[in-house]
């Protein structure tokens, strides 16, 4: 970006996520790079189908394994949710529910009844917000939802062979949002934010606008009056 005598940078700050209130809070707070991750594992595996493995506890795409972490699975007949670690019929090992046993222990904390109840009935999507809120909780490289048919069994991955995020792609962040606003139902404004936090910037907070400050270069988001978003643009 070409020097902007205008900018005055002393107002944007270093700004840290809310302590969480619900299950709602949680996923605006992890969405937003959580689910820039799905592009980078998606180029990863490419359109290989999935196996389970729960021997060496890896899911495999083609000749690609990685090991993985199981939270829980989302049933099509009722379209209800079950934990991993309530899930006592399956005799899924211990060892792959360190993650699952941990946001429990969350939720208990954070009083978060969506974490501490061990099967419910859960609207469109939840599955996708549970991984992203597993996925950007323990800063795994992506979470996947897998489909076998009378449900989806969503696990987390972290595995060297997934890049990491370039937070240095600033322009990423123009073109992620929008799609994940479309497929999700969000609270933009606070997502937003907990996605620029995420990706190191400093910010300027106003009632409808949000402006990030990286590397000199600037994002800025203006909102409606229920903070929905309205533009997004970039000085990058």
């Amino acid at each position: 970006m070409e020097n902007d005598n205008t900018l005055d940078t002393s107002k944007f700050v270093n700004v840290e996520k809310l302590k969480p209130q619900s299950f709602n809070d949680l996923v605006d707070a992890n969405a937003g790079l959580s689910f820039e991750k799905q592009f980078v594992f998606a180029d990863v595996i490419g359109d290989n189908g999935w196996q389970l493995d729960m021997g060496t506890a890896t899911i495999v795409f083609g000749d690609l394994s990685f090991p993985i972490q199981v939270i829980g699975s989302l049933s099509f007949n009722d379209n209800s949710w079950m934990w991993g670690w309530a899930n006592k019929q399956s005799g899924i090992p211990e060892s792959l529910l360190l993650q699952s046993n941990k946001l429990k222990q969350f939720g208990e904390t954070h009083s978060i009844k969506e974490l501490i109840e061990p099967h419910f009935n859960v609207e469109e999507n939840f599955e996708h917000k549970m991984g992203m809120v597993a996925c950007g909780l323990f800063n795994s490289k992506s979470y996947y939802c897998a489909n076998y048919g009378q449900g989806t069994l969503v696990v987390t991955i972290d595995d060297t062979k997934i890049p990491a995020i370039d937070k240095n792609k600033l322009e990423k962040v123009l073109t992620i949002f929008p799609q994940l606003i479309s497929a999700i139902a969000l609270d933009h404004k606070q997502a937003l934010k907990n996605y620029l936090i995420d990706r190191d910037f400093k910010l300027q907070i106003l009632d409808n606008k949000i402006e990030g400050l990286k590397d000199g270069k600037v994002i800025t988001a203006k909102f409606d009056d229920l903070d929905r978003l309205e533009s997004l643009k970039g000085k990058l």
